[in-house]
């Protein structure tokens, strides 16, 4: 019987071989940045906002009016006239620059909120991708383990042949052998539901195919807490937001402030008229900004206040930054020591039940019992070790995307 204990050992251990086509992390980004539907959409915002600084700076549209006057005549007994008139206001100095500083602090936000979105959407392609990593070698294990239960069974089954064995023993194996292939089939569904959002991401149907992923663990990385903290404070697309909108506000606040000031209207008129000569004349007004105590005054005030609401979710974004670096950085640390305990001391020890028992199961000192409670045990410290792996990356992926840094930029 010590062949089957290295035919299980083997399974145990060895991959499963390559697939021809495999989905890679890098290639998989590179297609969510130029295909996803909302980085698109917010890249389309921010042409739009861009449009409008140019917009805020334009003058009002002119005015233009003709009238008559002593038409028909033998109504009314007077000269007929008719006049033309062309008038164009014109903002006070300062004005437009003003809501055009307005214009541009919101394209800034726009671009961070631009920047926002492409990060959440890599991020989540990132997730689906580690994921589905894990779903890829849970399934790997799975059938290592159904592989192990039919030999297992086989065995079984010949000791109850020649009477040493029960058959309780093969009933044992065989309830396995159905607990695993009702597992797969879970598994298998998870991976469809996980592709299906993968595709959504990458604006493709639902049900197109996605290649198994090629499972790519980052290597050890020295990261400095205070610098991934400063990373995050300046570069985190909702704190420049924030920071573009209370610039935004200040900026329109100082806009409110010119309305304090007149508006000049100017303008020509031509009469012509029936009887005697034509007369050519200009025209100069001003706005009377008389009620700034219940417009002008209340929009500054209005616009400050909205400025200092910015500010202070700022400051209360920037201290969730600062708290999910922390959480990010003791998921790294911990995967890290549990990864090694599994490494040196669980699977190993694991390992070595599992291969006892397989020795003892031929000459009945194991029962199937003792026998499958030894593969469970080495089939879930090889779960766990995968599932760390791949916490890990996803630490990894939140890390970023808290920092809004690339993760070659984290490292010291």
């Amino acid at each position: 019987m010590r062949r089957l204990a290295l035919v299980v050992t083997a399974s145990l251990v060895l991959p499963s071989s390559a697939t021809a086509q495999v989905l890679r992390l890098d290639e998989l980004v590179q297609q969510i940045r130029t295909r996803n539907p909302s980085a698109a959409a917010a890249v389309s915002r921010v042409e739009a906002a861009r449009i409008a600084v140019p917009r805020a700076r334009a003058l009002p549209e002119p005015f233009l009016e003709a009238m008559v006057e002593d038409v028909p005549p033998r109504v009314t007994g007077g000269m007929p006239m008719f006049r033309f008139q062309a008038t164009q206001m014109l903002p006070w100095f300062g004005k437009r620059d003003r809501m055009a500083a307005v214009a541009e602090r919101e394209a800034e936000a726009r671009v961070a909120r631009a920047e926002l979105t492409m990060l959440d959407v890599v991020a989540a392609g990132k997730r689906l991708y580690f994921q589905l990593v894990l779903n890829r070698e849970w399934r790997r294990i799975n059938r290592d383990q159904r592989a192990v239960v039919d030999t297992i069974v086989k065995v079984a089954t010949a000791r109850l042949r020649t009477a040493t064995g029960m058959h309780h023993d093969v009933l044992k194996m065989q309830t396995e052998a159905s607990m695993l292939d009702d597992a797969l089939i879970m598994l298998e569904a998870d991976r469809r539901e996980m592709t299906a959002m993968l595709n959504a991401l990458l604006d493709r149907p639902a049900e197109a195919s996605v290649a198994e992923p090629l499972a790519a663990w980052t290597a050890d990385l020295s990261l400095n807490r205070d610098r991934v903290v400063l990373l995050a404070l300046e570069r985190q697309p909702e704190l420049r937001e924030m920071t573009a909108m209370e610039r935004a506000e200040r900026a329109m606040a100082g806009a409110a402030r010119r309305e304090y000031y007149p508006d000049v209207m100017l303008g020509v008129l031509y009469d012509l008229r029936m009887q005697q000569p034509d007369a050519l004349g200009a025209i100069v007004g001003i706005t009377v900004p008389l009620w700034i105590g219940s417009r002008q005054g209340l929009d500054v005030r209005a616009a400050e206040a909205r400025a200092r609401g910015f500010e202070r979710d700022r400051g209360a974004m920037s201290a969730m930054a600062r708290a999910e670096i922390e959480r990010q950085l003791a998921r790294l640390e911990a995967s890290t020591r549990r990864g090694q305990l599994l490494d040196n001391e669980l699977i190993p020890l694991a390992q070595q039940t599992l291969d006892s028992a397989l020795a003892a199961f031929p000459s009945g000192r194991v029962d199937a019992l003792e026998l499958l409670d030894a593969l469970r045990a080495l089939s879930t410290q090889r779960l766990a070790r995968t599932s760390i792996r791949v916490d890990r990356e996803l630490a990894l992926v939140d890390l970023e995307r808290t920092a809004g840094a690339p993760m070659k930029d984290l490292g010291r």
